[in-house]
C-alpha cells in the first residue's frame, strides 16, 4: 500500500495549477541561487509537501529537477558558446566549479571538457573535402 503512493496520485486542479507555477518558476530563475523551503513558504506549503507532491507530478523532487535543468543549461552553453568551463558554471547556477564537475559528470557521463570536445569533434565531422575527410579520421602517423 505504501509503495503506490507517489503512482497514479491524483491532485486537485488548484494544487496541479500552483505546482506548474512553481515549475516554470525553477525554469525561468535556475540561473539563480534558489532556496526550495523558501519557495515552499512563498507558496503556502510545507517543504515536505512541496517535495512530495512536486515528485509525486514530475517524477523528480524539486532540487533534483532544479538540477537536472542546470546541467542541462550548462550542457547547451559548452555546445553552442565558446564560454570556459568556469563561466558555464556560474551561468548555469553552480557556486562551484568543483562541484559543478562532478554533477555534470554524474549526469553526463564525462567532465563538461570531455563534452565540449566530443561535441566540437561532432560539429567538425563533414567539414571537409571528400579528399581530406579519411585524413581526419585517420591521421597519418609519423615516427621520429
Amino acid at each position: 500500500m505504501l509503495g503506490a503512493l507517489g503512482d497514479g496520485v491524483t491532485h486537485s486542479r488548484h494544487v496541479k495549477q500552483r505546482l506548474e507555477e512553481i515549475r516554470t518558476f525553477l525554469e525561468d530563475n535556475l540561473a539563480r541561487d534558489i532556496d526550495i523551503p523558501a519557495v515552499a513558504r512563498a507558496n503556502s506549503l510545507s517543504p515536505f509537501y512541496l517535495t512530495r507532491i512536486f515528485k509525486a507530478q514530475y517524477g523528480l523532487p524539486p532540487y533534483r529537477y532544479l538540477i537536472r535543468l542546470r546541467i542541462q543549461y550548462g550542457s547547451d552553453l559548452l555546445r553552442d558558446l565558446p564560454l570556459s568551463v568556469t563561466q558555464v558554471c556560474h551561468r548555469s547556477g553552480f557556486n562551484s566549479l568543483s562541484h559543478f564537475i562532478m554533477t555534470f559528470r554524474r549526469h553526463t557521463g564525462m567532465s563538461p571538457s570531455q563534452y565540449r570536445r566530443i561535441v566540437d569533434w561532432e560539429q567538425d565531422v563533414g567539414r571537409f573535402g571528400q579528399k581530406t575527410e579519411g585524413l581526419v579520421e585517420r591521421p597519418r602517423r609519423m615516427d621520429i
